[in-house]
């Protein structure tokens, strides 16, 4: 019979077996069966302290996971997107439903470093005659996002071949409003706006001419809320700015 100092149960138990085979070989099986118990106790102890470690804070994922996502951004970015509610008459037809996620954007161009330490993003999209688009990037704190804005900033005035950089109104922080050079898209004005740890981007896609028509006066009306919008995100204040009472050009 082996006895509860041999092999590998020596660090397991140390009660005493009894006289008798049969009486032995219980109080042994009944003393391995504590000992995994207590390991699957600590290993279960290990797991929830780890899941928690992943969402305490509103954060999911590692500290040196790059793909590391904020819960608590993720509900920042969907309560600053402007609800249909929010929007023009003649601009509440939804193309793309309100959503956001807590992670990063999957796809980071012009420039690449606009999504370093990104946390989660959101973004919303409607029509009616015109075609208009909100996104918003979540950082991790308000000097990332002011870092990310200066490379896009610049991206976007050192690229004279692909953007015209046009004389808006500038919003709280910082803002640019550009539109694009190509052919297929000429028709369309994009506003990028810097708040506080946020970066917010408009995109309006009309098919006349801005130079020529009042239609600028309508994404403007409408970089103005979502300029609102983010600041008093930012501020964390509930967002109530509309346009719903915009008229579209």
């Amino acid at each position: 019979m082996i006895t509860p100092t041999e092999g590998p149960y020596v660090r397991c138990t140390t009660k005493r077996v009894l006289r008798g085979a049969g009486v032995g070989v219980l109080v042994l099986s009944l003393a391995l069966t504590g000992c995994q118990g207590k390991k699957n106790k600590k290993k279960s102890r290990g797991k929830s302290s780890a899941s928690r470690s992943r969402t305490v804070g509103g954060t999911s994922g590692g500290s040196g996971n790059k793909n590391v996502g904020s819960l608590s951004g993720a509900r920042q970015a969907q309560s600053v997107l402007p609800p249909a509610d929010s929007m023009p008459t003649a601009l509440r037809t939804v193309t793309s439903p309100l959503s956001s996620r807590a992670k990063a954007p999957t796809s980071c161009k012009d420039p690449s470093s606009k999504c370093k330490n990104a946390v989660a993003y959101g973004d919303v999209g409607y029509r009616g005659t015109d075609i208009t688009g909100f996104d918003v990037i979540v950082y991790s704190n308000a000097r990332a996002a002011k870092k990310a804005f200066t490379s896009w900033d610049s991206h976007i005035r050192n690229s004279a071949s692909k953007y015209q950089v046009l004389d808006a109104a500038t919003y709280d922080a910082a803002s640019v409003t550009f539109q694009f050079k190509s052919a297929s898209d000429a028709n369309v004005r994009e506003t990028v706006i810097l708040q506080g740890k946020f970066i917010g981007t408009l995109d309006y896609r009309d098919d006349t001419d801005f130079a020529n028509s009042g239609a600028s006066d309508t994404p403007a009306g409408l970089a103005r809320m979502y300029a609102e919008r983010l600041r008093q995100v930012a501020a964390g204040e509930t967002p109530t700015a509309s346009a719903a009472g915009l008229k579209v050009s």
